[in-house]
C-alpha cells in the first residue's frame, strides 16, 4: 500500500513538472510551483527528488521509458522492427508525438534550458551507448549490418543522421512526419544495412534477445525516473502531502 502510494505520488509530481515545463519552460518552473500544481507540499517533492535538476531529468527519463516500451511492442509485432532503419523511423514518429522528447532530441533550450546540455551528458546516455554497441555487434554477427565500417563509425552515422532529421524541417513543403520518417529510414538503411532482404528466421531468432536487452534498459530507466530522494531510496515516510 505504501509503495503504491509512493508510486502514485511520484507520477503526480512528474506529471505536474512535465506540464509546467511545457507551458513555461524549465528556467521558470520552481519546486514550489510543481508542488502546488501536484496538490502536495514542497517537502514531499524533496522526499523523492533531492534537486530541481534531478526532478526534471526524471521527467525526461520517464518519457524515454515510454519510447523504449513502444519499440519493444513493435519488435514483438514484427521482428524487422529491431533493425536500425526501422528503429530510426519508428523513433522519429514517436518522438514527434511527444513534445518533451522532441525538445530533448532537438536541443530546444527554450523548453529545456540548461537541462538540454545535462541530458546530453547524462550517465544514462552512457548506458545507451553501451546498449547500442551490443546491438550493433549482434546485428553484424548475424549478417544484418555491413561490416566494412567499425561499430563506432556506424553508431556515429546513425546518431548524426537522426540528429540532422530532428533539427530539420519538412521536405519540400510535403507533409513532414511520415515523409521525413521514411526518408530517415531510407538513409540509415543505405548506410548501414547489409544489402538484400534480411532473413526472417534470423530476425525471429534474435527478436527475444533484443527485446530482453531493451527490457533491461527500460527497467533501469524506470528506476532512475523514480527519483533520488530518501523516499526513492526506501527511507521512512515523512514530510507534508
Amino acid at each position: 500500500m505504501v509503495a503504491a502510494a509512493n508510486e502514485q505520488r511520484v507520477e503526480r509530481i512528474l506529471d505536474a513538472a512535465a506540464d509546467l515545463m511545457l507551458r513555461w519552460g524549465y528556467k521558470r518552473v520552481t519546486i514550489e510551483e510543481v508542488a502546488k500544481h501536484a496538490g502536495i507540499g514542497k517537502g514531499t517533492v524533496y522526499l523523492h527528488f533531492t534537486t530541481r535538476g534531478s526532478l526534471f531529468m526524471s521527467v525526461l527519463v520517464r518519457e524515454s521509458v515510454s519510447l523504449v516500451h513502444e519499440l519493444i511492442e513493435a519488435i514483438r509485432a514484427d521482428p524487422v522492427a529491431m533493425l536500425p532503419a526501422e528503429q530510426a523511423q519508428a523513433n522519429y514518429l514517436a518522438v514527434m508525438r511527444r513534445p518533451l522528447l522532441r525538445a530533448m532530441f532537438s536541443r530546444d533550450f527554450e523548453v529545456l534550458g540548461d537541462l538540454a546540455n545535462e541530458a546530453a551528458g547524462s550517465p544514462l546516455r552512457s548506458m545507451k551507448l553501451v546498449l547500442a554497441e551490443e546491438l550493433f555487434q549482434l546485428w553484424r554477427e548475424h549478417g544484418l549490418l555491413r561490416t566494412d565500417l567499425d561499430i563506432d563509425t556506424q553508431n556515429y552515422i546513425l546518431n548524426a543522421t537522426q540528429t540532422g532529421f530532428y533539427l530539420s524541417g519538412s521536405i519540400g513543403g510535403r507533409e513532414p512526419l511520415p515523409h521525413a520518417a521514411s526518408a530517415l529510414a531510407h538513409t540509415v538503411r543505405q548506410a548501414l544495412h547489409h544489402p538484400g532482404t534480411p532473413d526472417p528466421e534470423v530476425l525471429a531468432t534474435l527478436a527475444p534477445k533484443v527485446i530482453s536487452m531493451y527490457e533491461q534498459f527500460a527497467a533501469t530507466l524506470a528506476e532512475a525516473a523514480r527519483g533520488d530522494g530518501p523516499r526513492a531510496r526506501g527511507a521512512g515516510d515523512g514530510g507534508a502531502g
